[in-house]
């Protein structure tokens, strides 16, 4: 017979420091892979080369692999590469990625202090409400930020091969020494908006909103008491 004045009770329930752990390293492994995969993508716009290339292979990338290009076909028995383009073409068509780095990483650090603070049970704590912020901010403000560096690579590129503002002043000369080789066909690409970094920064501006307006309440109900 069991005697109920002895029974200790047990009583179930998560840890928020396990839970805050393991959401934490979600977010740095998303983030780390996708900062790298940019930051790779970036270098080798800029070389115009792989990062590696085995067994004495060639590691120079093809015109096309510009992300303002669609189409870069080679006049016969010309050649080229994305190496021989002007380095200003290079560069400009990096930003986007080395902006897409920056807004990646200070994402994911605003957004390992705001899962810190929720995990703390402080979620109307002005750590937190400050990092929503710099998470908006990060999200919204550097998504538009790639786009129009994008557009600004895509202006700059059309131009330089007689399209849009340079049309009629390129002479195929200067055309042949900006691509780095004689082309037959060129096709650019449209600007690239990242939508899935806005789309994220609009969640994250509903989600600051919503934080703001529980932390007034907060402090209404500590007045009212």
């Amino acid at each position: 017979m069991i005697n109920a004045d002895h029974v200790t009770p047990v009583r179930l329930r998560s840890s928020p420091r396990v839970s805050y752990r393991l959401v934490s390293t979600v977010i740095v492994v998303i983030a780390t892979l996708t900062v790298l995969a940019s930051l790779v993508r970036a270098i080798t716009i800029i070389t115009g080369r792989t990062l590696f290339a085995f067994g004495g292979a060639d590691g120079r990338l093809p015109l096309v692999y510009l992300p303002q290009l669609l189409q870069a076909d080679l006049r016969e028995g010309a050649t080229g590469t994305l190496t021989d383009a002007a380095l200003s073409l290079r560069l400009l068509g990096a930003v986007p990625s080395l902006v897409e780095v920056a807004v990646i990483a200070v994402a994911a650090v605003a957004l390992l202090r705001v899962v810190k603070g929720v995990s703390r049970a402080e979620p109307f704590g002005a750590t937190v409400l400050a990092n929503w912020r710099l998470l908006t901010l990060a999200l919204l403000g550097g998504g538009i930020l790639q786009g129009l560096a994008d557009m600004v690579a895509n202006v700059y590129l059309s131009s330089s091969i007689g399209l849009l503002l340079g049309a009629g002043r390129v002479t195929p000369e200067q055309r042949l020494e900006f691509l780095g080789g004689d082309y037959s066909g060129i096709g650019v690409n449209l600007p690239q908006w990242p939508l899935a970094i806005i789309v994220a920064g609009l969640v994250a501006l509903a989600l600051d909103a919503a934080f703001r307006a529980g932390a007034r309440l907060e402090r209404d109900v500590d007045g009212v008491v």
